[in-house]
């Protein structure tokens, strides 16, 4: 696994130290959430084949570390969700520190993620938002978003979705219903593996074009 080395921060000032940190640590909580993610679906794949049965009243050790890479994938998704929870606050902060005006604030830019159906187009807005003003591109709602932001945010809802009905359809217990679930399960995980991958890649980019020398001499001064 290779990190990427972000350039250092020009000035006295450090909010753009503190971006890189904040980069490099959900960089880091990314690849730990991939690799969990894809343990868990090689278990699931074997689930699918009937090799795994999480829901044996004798559970083996395959069973075990089914359930035990399950929990663990769920503390490194809150992990996560923090740590680049606080990557997006201090970005969309560095803009606003500077006079650039923002139609999100440091705080909704966050916030939107957990306010039902706002979640689904809110987010979305302010990331394609803070890439065109850390880019300084023009903006508008009406404007085609990049296409790394554009696909991260289609596999973001569509995994979501299908992870919800998977989760719905195991509560029936049907054995057709169960490898549906199984099925859609795998899909879902295939796609928020995909969604994390450019989630890093967008963060990159993003925290590399706000430590740019050039860039912040031609708008922030």
């Amino acid at each position: 696994m290779t990190t990427t080395e972000y350039p250092a921060a020009t000035g006295t000032d450090n909010d753009f130290a503190r971006l890189s940190s904040r980069a490099r640590n959900a960089e880091y909580a990314i690849f730990a959430y991939i690799g969990i993610s894809a343990i868990v679906l090689v278990f699931e794949l074997l689930e699918l084949a009937g090799i795994v049965d999480p829901m044996s009243l004798t559970p083996g050790p395959l069973e075990d570390a089914y359930g035990l890479a399950a929990i663990l994938m769920f503390v490194i998704f809150v992990g996560s969700v923090v740590l680049v929870s606080m990557w997006i606050y201090r970005a969309h902060a560095n803009l606003r520190d500077r006079g650039i005006e923002m139609e999100t604030s440091p705080g909704w830019a966050v916030g939107w993620f957990f306010v039902p159906i706002m979640n689904l187009f809110k987010p979305f807005q302010a990331m394609r938002e803070l890439w065109s003003e850390s880019h300084f591109e023009s903006d508008s709602y009406g404007d085609p978003a990049p296409g790394a932001i554009g696909a991260w945010w289609g596999l973001w809802i569509v995994g979501n979705i299908l992870s919800n009905v998977s989760l719905r359809m195991t509560s029936y217990g049907a054995d057709d219903s169960i490898t549906i679930a199984i099925a859609l399960s795998v899909a879902a995980g295939a796609m928020l593996i995909a969604c994390a991958f450019l989630l890093r890649t967008i963060i990159r980019d993003i925290t590399a074009a706000q430590n740019t020398e050039v860039n912040m001499r031609a708008v922030f001064e």
